[in-house]
This record gives C-alpha cells, sequence and structure tokens, in this order.
C-alpha cells in the first residue's frame, strides 16, 4: 500500500488529480474543495484495486468524493490537506477518523484540544460584536 504523504504529493503518478469545485448541503454551498478526477484509469486501477468497479453501482468516484469532503466541510473540517487526505484515506479504504466533540460554533471537531480552540475563538468572536 502506498504512503498517504507520497499520493498526496503526486496525485498524477497515482493515476488521478484532485479538481477543486464547492459541493452543497441544504443548498447551502461549501467554500472551495477538493474533489478526485480519474485521469489513467490503468494506473489508478493499480495503485487502487477495485474502487472503480466498486462504483460502479450508481456511485461514481466524484460522487463518493463530494460525499466525503461534503461531510467532512459541513462538519467543520475545511483544511484543504485535511480534505485531500480524507479522499486518499477512502481510496485506500482507510476510517475516516470522526468529529466527535462539538464546540460552542457548533462544529464538531475530532479531538477535545480543536473543540476548546474554536470555542475559545468563537468565544471572542462573540466579545467583539
Amino acid at each position: 500500500m502506498a504512503d498517504i504523504t507520497a499520493i498526496l504529493a503526486k496525485p498524477e503518478a497515482f493515476g488521478f488529480t484532485f479538481l477543486t469545485e464547492t459541493v452543497k448541503r441544504d443548498r447551502t454551498p461549501s467554500g472551495p474543495v477538493p474533489l478526485l478526477k480519474v485521469t489513467d484509469v490503468a494506473t489508478f486501477e493499480k495503485n487502487f484495486p477495485g474502487v472503480i468497479l466498486e462504483t460502479e453501482d450508481g456511485q461514481s468516484i466524484r460522487v463518493n468524493s463530494q460525499r466525503v469532503v461534503r461531510d467532512a466541510w459541513f462538519s467543520g473540517d475545511k483544511d484543504q490537506k485535511s480534505l485531500k487526505t480524507r479522499l486518499v484515506r477512502w481510496l485506500l479504504k482507510i476510517e475516516q477518523p470522526q468529529a466527535k466533540f462539538v464546540a460552542a460554533d457548533g462544529n464538531s471537531y475530532a479531538t477535545l484540544e480543536e473543540a476548546q480552540e474554536a470555542s475559545i475563538e468563537f468565544a471572542l468572536a462573540q466579545t467583539k460584536k
């Protein structure tokens, strides 16, 4: 199995690239998010065996990548590198970390420290209003 860092550094060598678009949840658009686009089927299949076949049930790679980044973005993860990492983890069939700590801003975070930091930032922003 390839290293996630190596894949992120040069996705074209693994048969895909990242596009930047927006996704929506309940008609609310996200900011710019990365999506997967297969550029070389043979290379992609060699590096991620079975993904193309598994997505032939009506849920394309594009639709699946939209779901991965939509879930993450609307749960508070808006970092481009983190979103790309989530997409690669999906390709490698590695379980995604779940956001489970809710901050004062209403968003969920994977760690208590992230939620506390977001809560402090939210509280500071409220005092400036």
